[in-house]
């Protein structure tokens, strides 16, 4: 075998190779169904993986920071304590967020978080492209009730194939209003499917946990 043909097939090997790796749409999630999609998702590993992007940037206005709260967590040795110090009153000029994240399309997935506030505020769900066209694939507005720990969820179907290139998180900067959040997963399946609960999902209506689901907007943020 020549050097020239030697190369060509090390070359051809390659390719096919690095072709496996990546795989198709379909080959990206081997996750079971109700495995956490999310990194450090209790808060125990303290701002590993998690970002705020604050409305300061960009001329937007308002003005948030995050901290580590070791002070009566919902699960595990810490929360995250949101500090709000402007608001702008739109919700997408700042976000607390996780990116690469992933879906399938045609799956159905699960935001579910424990949350409380010093005060009722509203937060959005934010499901986006994190580069631009900053495609958005999913929102809903949740009602976070006060002081008390309660657990929020929505689940959507996704209509799009993503593989780590979009963030999970919430759009914040209608209000000011402090507020804590542990416990934040996204997971393929239905809120029953979480295979990381302390305890079994409720299934009698009458016992479900206290939540408040959000009519899912159509606008872009």
């Amino acid at each position: 075998m020549t050097k020239s043909i030697a190369i060509s097939v090390f070359l051809l090997t390659l390719l096919v190779g690095l072709s496996a790796f990546a795989g198709t749409p379909q080959d990206w999630g081997k996750w079971k169904e109700g495995e956490l999609l999310l990194e450090n998702h209790s808060f125990e590993e303290d701002l590993a993986a998690w970002g705020l992007e604050d409305g300061a940037c960009c001329g937007r206005g308002g003005l948030y920071t995050m901290e580590i709260d070791k002070k009566n967590p919902q699960h595990g040795k810490q929360s995250l304590k949101v500090i709000g110090h402007k608001a702008t009153g739109t919700a997408w000029h700042a976000k607390v967020r996780q990116k690469d994240a992933s879906m399938k399309s045609g799956e159905t997935y699960t935001v579910i978080f424990w949350a409380r506030s010093e005060k009722p505020r509203e937060v959005q769900l934010s499901v986006q492209m994190q580069h631009d066209p900053w495609t958005f694939y999913q929102g809903g507005a949740i009602n976070l009730l006060g002081p008390d720990w309660m657990e929020y969820h929505i689940t959507f179907n996704s209509t799009a194939d993503v593989e780590r290139d979009m963030w999970v998180g919430l759009s914040i900067a209608q209000s000011d209003e402090d507020f804590w959040i542990d416990n934040f997963r996204y997971f393929e399946g239905e809120p029953e499917d979480d295979l990381n609960r302390d305890t079994p999902f409720p299934v009698d209506a009458k016992e479900k946990l206290a939540t408040k689901w959000g009519e899912v907007k159509t606008e872009r943020f």
